[in-house]
């Protein structure tokens, strides 16, 4: 009976998602669907307005996982044409088995076996440097995946690559190049920016941000614009060191802007018909406090920018910032986790983490989640293990709530701004976050950060990545090692 209530509960709502689709809204540049790029606008702010959460809102809820038997090396992000045509891109964490680059797969959302499998390069042979970058569908309806210092165009219908842009590498060499993720201006420039493995280094993954001899012996980053159309670089300009976080970007007062983070500030460059300039009237200073590590890239929330710092373990508590747009030194900050005890395992495994030898306390891998319906901004700390919701007011950062949930991973927002629901992983107690086998998907309302439903553990999530909303109340969660998953919560008393 259970099988058969959630059978007919997908069949109605993803029949009801296909005929809404006309009635989409415009999220200029990208196709109009629930997911057409990673964050789904290009503000970053994770809230995806037409996934539901189709369960009980008071939390009387179980949650099915349906696994593919398909293989997805490392799976990153998906992305949606409608809710017959899915795709999933992966392959792009080298330091795990079975991922050797790049790929694009158009999946079956109800057997999750492939219909096609576009295997875009094998880094396993070429010995590139093999990091992840991001996929993306814009509203001409062509996919685009960058990879490497590679950007390719894609048919939706056949899998076949329609065009690869060597992208430029600046002072790194080709091999120890990668543009993690791309972005997209409202007019459709796409913007992408480098990250470098350290020369003569032959770690693969993120591990080589880590783990190679001298982590910051690499150029500077290079900022690059590219027309989608006829895949030619517009732009492409040096920038003052290295920038890891990927450019947020967004329409302030009628000027487009670029937002970069540098390792203690944020900058920002004028776009204008795919040129950059720097925008040197606007200069936050330094937004980070003594010993915290670089931020995660910020969000759009109405007239600010708002991000967490300590994506590198840190021995000082987690700051969420908030940045204003129209004048820059405008700026909130508050440490939500500041003096909450660390788990003894943790603390012991991350005794050395910090910088100089010393324990870390926090660690925040991934970007805040931003609702500007409800000015809520979420944010996470991987070594406490919480999470917390801080409001945005005029006159500051306040907590709303926090809880007890260990992630590594994005976060997503789903479902009507009355209702919205907070969904993101959880580590189970006793593993160690960045070295856990397994994960529960969480669902959470959020505003008031009740737990409303929970998945059975699952395979460890690929580290960074965020559970991906799907029509009809459903999420795909991608395994680190290739399993794609299909989560569907739905109430006790469905009958």
């Amino acid at each position: 009976m259970r099988v058969l209530c959630i059978l007919f509960v997908f069949l109605i709502q993803t029949a009801w998602a296909s005929h809404s689709h006309s009635h989409n809204k415009p999220n200029p540049p990208w196709y109009p669907s629930l997911a057409a790029f990673e964050h789904y606008n290009s503000g970053r702010s994770h809230v995806f307005p037409q996934a539901q959460f189709e369960g009980d809102f008071h939390g009387k809820n179980r949650v099915e996982a349906f696994f593919s038997e398909s293989v997805y090396p490392s799976g990153y992000n998906m992305a949606y044409l409608n809710p017959q045509n899915a795709f999933l891109y992966g392959g792009g964490y080298g330091d795990e088995p079975g991922s050797i680059g790049a790929f694009v797969a158009k999946v079956d959302p109800l057997t999750l076996k492939p219909i096609w499998y576009n295997q875009l390069i094998n880094t396993s042979l070429n010995g590139e440097w093999d990091y992840p970058g991001s996929m993306g569908i814009l509203k001409n309806g062509l996919i685009y995946v960058i990879y490497g210092y590679r950007l390719s165009k894609l048919d939706p219908v056949t899998g076949t690559t329609l065009q690869t842009l060597v992208l430029p590498t600046g002072g790194g060499a080709q091999q120890n190049t990668s543009y993690n993720g791309f972005n997209a201006t409202p007019d459709g420039t796409l913007v992408m920016k480098s990250v470098y493995r350290q020369a003569g280094c032959p770690l693969q993954g993120p591990d080589a941000l880590l783990d190679c001899p001298d982590p910051t012996d690499v150029p500077p980053s290079i900022l690059v614009s590219v027309n989608p159309s006829d895949m030619t670089v517009i732009d492409s300009i040096t920038l003052p060191a290295p920038v890891a976080a990927r450019p947020t970007i967004a329409e302030h007062n009628g000027i487009t802007y670029v937002y970069l983070v540098e390792a203690t500030t944020v900058i920002r460059y004028r776009i204008d018909q795919g040129h950059f300039s720097l925008d040197q009237s606007w200069n936050p200073g330094t937004v980070t406090l003594a010993g915290q590590t670089t931020a995660t890239s910020f969000v759009v929330m109405d007239d600010w920018i708002v991000g967490q710092v300590n994506t590198l373990p840190s021995a000082t508590a987690l700051s969420v910032i908030a940045i204003n747009q129209s004048d820059a030194l405008r700026q909130f900050s508050i440490q939500p986790f500041l003096g909450d005890p660390i788990p003894p395992l943790v603390a012991a495994a991350f005794s050395t983490a910090a910088a100089g030898g010393v324990p870390a306390i926090s660690w925040a891998p991934a970007s805040v989640s931003a609702d500007p319906d409800s000015h809520l901004v979420y944010a996470s700390d991987s070594l406490p293990g919480k999470i917390a919701a801080i409001r945005l007011t005029a006159t500051g950062l306040t907590i709303a709530w926090k809880a007890e949930q260990t992630t590594t991973e994005f976060t997503a927002l789903i479902g009507p701004s009355k209702k919205r629901v907070l969904v993101g992983t959880d580590i189970p107690g006793a593993q160690i976050p960045g070295h856990n086998k397994n994960d529960y998907a969480v669902w959470r309302n959020a505003k008031t950060g009740q737990e409303i439903a929970r998945s059975p553990l699952l395979p460890a999530m690929t580290q960074g990545t965020m559970i991906q909303p799907y029509y009809s109340g459903e999420m795909f969660y991608e395994g680190q090692l290739g399993q794609l998953i299909r989560l569907t919560p739905y109430s006790i008393d469905c009958r």
